[in-house]
């Protein structure tokens, strides 16, 4: 039996020089000190209001759902 899980991660929108283009551009960044995921996205805006200090270089960052499909056995699911 499989089910899906959502998980939430914060990411820092920066803006960066891609020197082979000539031009700028915004790029997701994983943002040091944040936790790897959030149950909830509410879990990662009150993480982002509460740290201010982690997200000093980040003034702008999105919230992002990741979806994991994960395999799960219980009893119940072997057939009859």
């Amino acid at each position: 039996m499989y089910r899906i899980v959502t998980k939430y991660q914060l990411l820092g929108l920066r803006n960066e020089h891609d020197a082979a283009h000539q031009h700028n551009h915004m790029m997701l960044r994983p943002i040091p000190g944040v936790p790897e995921a959030f149950d909830t996205e509410k879990a990662a805006f009150d993480w982002a209001l509460s740290n201010h200090e982690d997200l000093r270089h980040h003034p702008e960052f999105v919230v992002l759902p990741v979806h994991h499909m994960v395999l799960t056995w219980q009893p119940d699911d072997l057939p009859k």
